[in-house]
């Protein structure tokens, strides 16, 4: 995990979100993506529940750490914002400017130099690349505290500013490199899993991704290899799958953790592959989804084919909402 020790003055490069700089966090997250909120496994409002939710019940560790019933309560939570861009140095759009940290000056600046991260040049000879950087979102972190506050459920999540960023990761440039990382890809790299995809897309856009399929985005693409390379015709399809396989990412290293299901009601497991279920996106910048979010793979038809701006608004920043069940205990 990185913390990030200061920011450069705004580039001309480096576009604003204003999601932290223009009281964005007020005015660009949809405040009714929260509900539905489950109790005992029923929604007190309408709204989209994952499938494979847990149970009305649960027995955890209670205070004194004996097993003590309870009733599994569940709820959409912004835990994490998920920035695309295309420049190489460390351009952040939710902060509004450049990391210090990236400095020529500094050794991740010289390391950058040294071809430690692609940009503009690599999306010219694969169609498209973006880098990736995960914040913890404070919204979150506050929900995240009421809910351990009335569960015994640990979620084991951070309050580190930034936790990863793919300029300091060497197979987010380079396929053959990631296939180290992901050597399950091989499994999926043939027409009959590829055309499996087609079923995840319809499912994701009208009703909800289909789980078993944790290698298919939908209709952005196939999310192995974990690489920024995408090569879609659509920027909002491109952003989408690079953030989608960026999550995949922090899953397979062990910075996110399944957080749902009748498994993960006491504590978040780790889990190496993406749940696809437990997560939605909302694009904040360049235009925001104000009153909704989407499913993973949804065709951009439906929710944001029209959100980008030529030259001024090709970065991507996308708030990921994620499911998180917690046993209550009586």
């Amino acid at each position: 995990m990185l913390a990030i020790g200061g920011v450069q003055a705004a580039s001309p490069t480096c576009n604003d979100a204003g999601l932290f700089t223009q009281a964005g966090i007020f005015t660009k997250v949809c405040w009714t993506c929260f509900f539905p909120i489950t109790i005992a496994g029923v929604p007190t409002s309408p709204g989209s529940v994952p499938q494979g939710n847990a149970g009305a019940t649960c027995v955890c560790p209670g205070r004194f750490g004996y097993p003590t019933p309870g009733i599994v309560l569940g709820m959409w939570q912004p835990m994490r914002v998920v920035e695309l861009v295309r420049s190489g140095k460390g351009c952040s759009p939710s902060l509004g400017s450049e990391f210090s940290m990236f400095n020529d000056a500094t050794p991740y600046g010289l390391f950058l130099q040294g071809g430690g991260a692609e940009s503009s040049d690599t999306a010219s000879k694969t169609g498209s690349f973006y880098n990736f950087h995960v914040l913890a979102f404070p919204v979150g972190q506050l929900t995240d505290m009421l809910t351990d506050s009335v569960c015994a459920a640990e979620s084991g999540s951070s309050d580190a500013d930034m936790l990863y960023a793919s300029e300091l990761d060497p197979t987010w440039n380079n396929e053959e490199l990631s296939m180290f990382t992901t050597p399950e890809a091989v499994l999926f790299a043939n027409p009959l899993a590829i055309a499996a995809c087609v079923a995840d897309a319809a499912a994701a856009t009208v009703a909800q991704p289909i789980g078993a399929l944790y290698w298919c985005a939908g209709s952005w693409g196939t999310i192995y290899p974990f690489s920024g390379m995408g090569g879609r015709d659509s920027e909002p399809a491109s952003a989408s799958l690079a953030a989608t396989r960026a999550i995949a990412a922090m899953h397979r290293r062990g910075l996110a953790n399944l957080a749902m299901t009748q498994a993960a009601v006491c504590r978040d497991i780790p889990w190496p592959t993406l749940p696809k279920q437990q997560y939605k996106l909302q694009t904040v910048h360049p235009i925001p989804e104000i009153t909704g979010n989407h499913w993973i793979g949804a065709s951009t038809f439906r929710w944001g084919e029209w959100r980008n701006v030529p030259a001024v608004g090709e970065d991507f920043v996308f708030l990921k909402w994620t499911f998180q069940e917690c046993c209550m205990n009586f």
